[in-house]
């Protein structure tokens, strides 16, 4: 409980930018992000959740951390348009899964399976990871860049912009952001799948045989691809990008915690 209220202590810095009047990409933005990431460690060192770990919470946690550590080397690396403006609606989308994982803590099994020794010393269990991390990360902040997309439209078409609208990146910055890091996943998830294949390789398992987490990922990453072909052939635009968008996402939520929730705790 203790590493729960410490990690949503270090994520609200974050979360606040939200109220800022004009978001900037300052020294209290860099501090903010240092401050999630900080946390975020120190609570995976706290439950002793490592990075092979199939427990759901494990999942939450390290899926936060890469969102954090990508999303500020964008930042400091001067990244896509103005993404620092997502600064806020990406600390309430770390806190919500934050408090989730604090939440199961409590009711996490006593045994926290873990990957077998074959595969623990085989190169393509890290690389299998690390791509999994990316990818889940990437479709997050495409899918918050969309979030902020309806928003900016909504505004435009009532030609009312409020007080939200205003604090996000532009129109086109969102649909370009969100189209962006749908195209790096893509790259990303295509190492996956195969370190994936690689992976049923070593631990004796059949190659053809699919099991949900890879059903779902090979259907997310047919919504990716099937995005950026109509988007690069046609004039995709708008909620439809939208929709294709948080389908990925939501295919991948539950291919990568889904999973790990259902195997946890339902059938577990």
């Amino acid at each position: 409980m203790l590493a729960a209220v410490l990690h949503i202590l270090c994520l609200l810095p974050l979360t606040s930018q939200i109220m800022r009047r004009d978001p900037q990409r300052d020294v209290w933005l860099f501090t903010s992000i240092c401050i999630a990431a900080l946390g975020t460690v120190v609570v995976l060192g706290l439950t002793g959740e490592e990075v092979q770990s199939r427990g759901f919470t494990a999942a939450l946690h390290w899926s936060e951390l890469s969102v954090i550590l990508i999303f500020g080397g964008l930042v400091i690396c001067k990244g896509p348009k103005q993404i620092w403006r997502l600064a806020g609606y990406i600390g309430g989308y770390l806190l919500l899964f934050g408090g989730i994982a604090g939440f199961f803590n409590v009711f996490e099994p006593v045994f926290d399976p873990s990957v077998s020794e074959p595969v623990l010393y085989s190169g393509w269990l890290w690389v299998h990871i690390g791509t999994s991390l990316v990818t889940y990360a990437l479709v997050t902040l495409a899918a918050i860049a969309a979030m902020a997309y309806i928003v900016q439209e909504n505004a435009l078409k009532n030609r009312r912009p409020n007080r939200w609208s205003r604090r996000l990146p532009p129109l086109r910055d969102s649909e370009y952001m969100l189209v962006g890091f749908l195209k790096w996943s893509a790259w990303v998830l295509v190492v996956g799948i195969f370190t994936g294949f690689a992976l049923r390789q070593v631990e004796d398992q059949s190659l053809f045989y699919l099991d949900h987490k890879m059903l779902l990922t090979l259907l997310g990453f047919a919504v990716i691809c099937a995005l950026i072909f109509i988007h690069e052939k046609s004039t995709l635009r708008g909620r439809m990008a939208v929709r294709f968008v948080l389908g990925a996402w939501l295919l991948l939520t539950l291919a990568f915690p889904g999973v790990r929730f259902v195997s946890g705790y339902l059938i577990g």
